[in-house]
């Protein structure tokens, strides 16, 4: 999603007429095989979309990005950078690979999709039933389920393949899109709601009419 914004602000603003965005992630290689509550979760993928100047109305409407680092430890690889180089002891206690604390990451992942979503309807104008499909971040089915009930979006205008694949990360929403545009479910004047969120903690949410 932060690439995204940023593609459409080059795109806005005449700095670019065309741009290629790209969210890709291997998640197997930084999860322990060992920890099965979280190693079940994630999975590799990678998409890609195109963005160029369209028609009148089209485009990217209004976005939300936000971090808190202050929830940096929730979800975090806490060795191999530079400030816990790899060592011995560091591999020793599995410290190469994710560390989540899948409770608080739950709680905070439901607030943060529920608080961006209605923010940019609202700076928008527009309420949960104007969106033609919502395609939010496949991270875990439970937390959409609950930001969905909270905001009250109808189920059926959410588009959901994290049975198929897990948590792909930067690769989730591109291939979220990709799939519901095969599917005949984008169509030219529809918007679409699209919002991620994960390690840092990090979250961005954008509207686009298609």
């Amino acid at each position: 999603m932060y690439a995204l914004t940023t593609a459409g602000q080059y795109i806005a603003t005449g700095n670019a007429k065309t741009a290629l965005v790209i969210g890709a992630d291997t998640n197997s290689r930084f999860m322990n095989p060992l920890d099965q509550r979280v190693y079940p979760l994630f999975g590799d993928g990678a998409g890609a979309a195109i963005v160029t100047s369209g028609g009148k109305g089209q485009g990217l409407l209004r976005y939300q990005l936000g971090a808190d680092g202050g929830g940096g430890p929730l979800l975090v690889i806490p060795g191999g950078g530079t400030r816990v180089p790899a060592s011995t002891e560091m591999i020793q206690a599995g410290d190469q690979y994710v560390k989540m604390d899948g409770r608080q990451v739950f709680k905070w992942a439901v607030r943060a999709l529920s608080d961006t979503v209605a923010l940019v309807l609202k700076e928008a104008g527009l309420s949960v039933h104007d969106v033609s499909l919502y395609l939010l971040h496949q991270a875990n089915i439970r937390i959409i389920d609950a930001a969905v009930d909270q905001l009250g979006i109808p189920k059926e205008k959410v588009f959901n393949n994290i049975q198929r694949y897990g948590n792909t990360s930067g690769g989730s929403i591109p291939i979220a899109l990709d799939e519901a545009f095969r599917a005949g479910r984008i169509k030219p004047g529809d918007t679409l709601l699209m919002c991620g969120f994960g390690a840092g903690l990090t979250w961005g949410t954008a509207l686009f009419r298609w």
